[in-house]
C-alpha cells in the first residue's frame, strides 16, 4: 500500500518572513498542466515551528468550519431517554445548517502552527475535479513561519529537478530510512 514517490512532486520548504501571507488559493493544477502526473490529490503541510493565535500565521479554509464542540456523554444521554424526557436543547446541538450569511458569519476553519503538526487535505475529488472548499490562504505572518509541503497526484508526476538529478535516486535512501523508522 501507499503512496509512491512517482506521484509526488518534489517537497518543498517554505518560509515566511514577518509580514509575508500567501493570498487565498486552490492547490489544483491549472488543466493546461495536466499532462504530467493529473490533478493534484493530496496536500501535505509539516509546520516546522510553533506560532501562537496573536502571531498570525495560521492556514485558514474559506469555505470550511471547525468541528463544532461536541460532548459526546450528552449526546449518549439525549439519544437514549425516551423522547417525551429529552432536553428540548442540548448545550451543543447542531442548528439549522442553512446560516443566514448577513445575521452570521461561520467562522472560518483556521490551523495553527506547531512543531511536527501535519495538515493532510483533498485538494481535489478522486475522478480529478477540483474540490472548491479547499480555498485557502496562508494569514499574515506576525513572526517567521516554516512549512514543508508535498503534494501527492493522480498519476506519475515527472519532477521539475535541476538536470542530473532524478527523484528516482532518492527511492533506495528513502526505503532504508522507512525501514529503520519501522514503516511497513
Amino acid at each position: 500500500g501507499g503512496v509512491g514517490l512517482e506521484r509526488m512532486e518534489e517537497p518543498q520548504i517554505v518560509r515566511y518572513r514577518t509580514g509575508e501571507e500567501f493570498s487565498w488559493h486552490y492547490d489544483e493544477i491549472p488543466s493546461s498542466q495536466l499532462s504530467n502526473g493529473g490533478q493534484r490529490q493530496a496536500t501535505l503541510l509539516v509546520y516546522l515551528n510553533d506560532l501562537d493565535e496573536d502571531q498570525g500565521s495560521g492556514t485558514v479554509f474559506r469555505d470550511l468550519t471547525p468541528p463544532i464542540p461536541y460532548d459526546r456523554d450528552d449526546a449518549i444521554d439525549n439519544e437514549t431517554r425516551p423522547s417525551s424526557s429529552k432536553r428540548s436543547k442540548s448545550k451543543h446541538s447542531i442548528n439549522n445548517t442553512h446560516t443566514n450569511q448577513h445575521q452570521h458569519q461561520p467562522p472560518q476553519l483556521t490551523v495553527r502552527p506547531k512543531t511536527g503538526m501535519a495538515l493532510l487535505f483533498f485538494p481535489s475529488f478522486r475522478d480529478g475535479t477540483p474540490d472548491i472548499r479547499t480555498l485557502h490562504k496562508g494569514e499574515v505572518a506576525l513572526s517567521q513561519k516554516m512549512i514543508a509541503q508535498v503534494w501527492v497526484h493522480e498519476r506519475e508526476y515527472r519532477a521539475g529537478v535541476p538536470e542530473g538529478n532524478r527523484q528516482e535516486d532518492a527511492v533506495e535512501g528513502v526505503e532504508r530510512e522507512w525501514e529503520r523508522l519501522g514503516f511497513p
